[in-house]
């Protein structure tokens, strides 16, 4: 019976490191960075990794292609297209790497019954180094496994979404928001608008969207700091070290 239960933790141990790999390879995947533009072109905004407008560019002659009224909801718009390339150039990544259907096979692998004459595949690049781990003993660890995951699950769902963040230039003649979508709105003072050139109307913009980015890392600090407190990575190293071991089942 032991050696039944052994042999179903490495076939667990070996589909968490092949599902490990292949999230890599999904993270491989991602684009660097996408740019869109809005349908006259007169602004372009460059997206990166988690959805974050990098930069903001008005076109030269913004004036001949949208109102002044209209500039930040071309900023929006703008916004969107990127996001809209780079999920393109991800699902195309994806399609390529026929991640589906690895997916699914590999999803199908924990019903196959595990052979005791294979060994379980281990790519040691994906694993993590408990040689020096000294775990407590199981009981403890199970303990505080089942409390942490009682802390998560009592956690307000409205508590893990993103707060709206707001920034804006000086003066506030351009105030941008981010959220949990990205950016959300983007309003420009029109009368002021038309009176700057086109340095001081980009500068505008990047003192705005600066301004909302470090408001926005500031709360996603805070929300990690309070996983951190769980030490979820200490209670991962000590289970894994248990289960390297069948001598901690014993």
């Amino acid at each position: 019976m032991s050696g039944d239960i052994f042999q179903e933790l490495k076939q667990f141990q070996e589909y968490a490191n092949k599902m490990q790999q292949l999230m890599s390879e999904v993270r491989d995947q991602m684009p660097e960075y996408a740019d869109g533009e809005d349908a006259q072109g007169a602004v372009r905004v460059r997206m990166i990794a988690g959805g974050v407008p990098e930069s903001i560019k008005v076109a030269s002659d913004w004036q001949r292609r949208q109102p002044p009224e209209n500039l930040g909801a071309a900023v929006v718009e703008a916004y969107g297209s990127a996001v809209s390339e780079w999920m393109e150039r991800w699902s195309g990544g994806l399609e390529q790497a026929d991640w589906e259907a690895r997916a699914h096979q590999l999803d199908g692998s924990l019903d196959q019954p595990a052979s005791a004459g294979e060994p379980p595949v281990s790519p040691e690049t994906f694993e993590r180094d408990v040689r020096y781990v000294v775990p407590r003993p199981i009981e403890e660890v199970a303990e505080d496994v089942l409390t942490a995951f009682d802390v998560v699950e009592r956690q307000n769902p409205e508590s893990s979404v993103q707060p709206e963040a707001r920034g804006g230039s000086a003066a506030h003649r351009v105030v941008i928001t981010l959220g949990s979508q990205g950016l959300t709105s983007c309003e420009v003072d029109p009368e002021w608008a038309v009176q700057q050139s086109v340095v001081r109307l980009n500068q505008a913009l990047d003192e705005a969207l600066a301004e909302a980015r470090a408001k926005s890392g500031s709360a996603q600090s805070g929300r990690q700091d309070a996983v951190a407190d769980l030490n979820l990575g200490g209670l991962l190293e000590e289970a894994m070290a248990i289960m390297k071991n069948p001598r901690n089942f014993i």
